[in-house]
């Protein structure tokens, strides 16, 4: 793996692991592991000059966002085409602030906020009478001027529950200003994940080409106790944009 000259700076308050991670990271985004060697703990503690520790828990932490990923007897390699890695533990309309904290600048746009009988796919899912309204928008994530994902997300909310477009771009995430203004709080979630071709709608929300991959998640969102609070659409640019998960044995 290519080095850079950047070292860690044992003064500051920030930890020696995370200051090893973030050289790590910035490396990885400029270019370096492009060779596919591997990471070692003892390439890093001898460049480092530190101890197996910091080293261990960076290298965990990169695994765990999906930076890196590790071979059994062989190492630690770098992601190739790294772009954006979400992370399997990312919480709840939580990918704006996790855009941010990648450095990226994501744009969201909000769209046709309304109250109307969604599909019936939808009021399976959520429970719900074939005569029942739920608050209903389209969330478009942009990252670099190029759309990245395009959700349609419907919410059990209360009638008096009617954010603006502009209240739900500047919240980030209305989950929270759901929670925020009624306390109903969507705390767990179960998703659907599978590769398709962009076709239609997909296409024209992501400026597609028919039978580009997509990449599309359908999410049924729970409270705490249960009981379904959201449903949640949301298509996916397949070159740009990687679900990570980790697992332990």
């Amino acid at each position: 793996m290519l080095m850079t000259s950047a070292t860690l700076d044992r003064t500051s308050g920030v930890p020696l692991y995370r200051q090893i991670k973030q050289i790590l990271i910035d490396e990885m985004r400029a270019g370096a592991g492009a060779d596919g060697l591997a990471m070692t703990e003892e390439a890093l503690i001898t460049r480092f000059h530190v101890s197996r520790a910091p080293v261990r828990q960076a290298l965990k932490e990169l695994v765990d966002e999906g930076y890196v990923y590790r071979e059994r007897a062989k190492g630690t390699f770098p992601v190739q085409g790294l772009n954006v890695q979400r992370p399997a533990t990312l919480q709840l309309g939580g990918l704006m602030g996790y855009l941010r904290e990648q450095g990226l600048s994501p744009e969201a746009k909000v769209y046709g906020v309304s109250r109307f009988v969604p599909p019936a796919e939808v009021r399976k899912g959520l429970g719900l009478a074939a005569s029942d309204k739920v608050l209903t928008f389209t969330r478009v994530i942009t990252v670099k001027e190029e759309k990245l994902v395009s959700s349609q997300v419907y919410l059990c909310s209360p009638p008096e529950f009617e954010p603006t477009s502009r209240e739900l771009e500047e919240a980030g995430s209305a989950f929270e200003l759901l929670q925020q203004r009624h306390g109903i709080d969507l705390t767990r979630s179960e998703h659907h994940v599978w590769a398709s071709a962009a076709k239609g709608d997909d296409a024209a929300a992501l400026d597609l080409a028919e039978g580009e991959p997509i990449l599309v998640v359908e999410t049924l969102l729970l409270t705490r106790d249960g009981r379904p609070g959201g449903w949640r659409r949301a298509i996916h640019r397949a070159d740009d944009f990687k679900y990570v998960f980790a697992s332990n044995r």
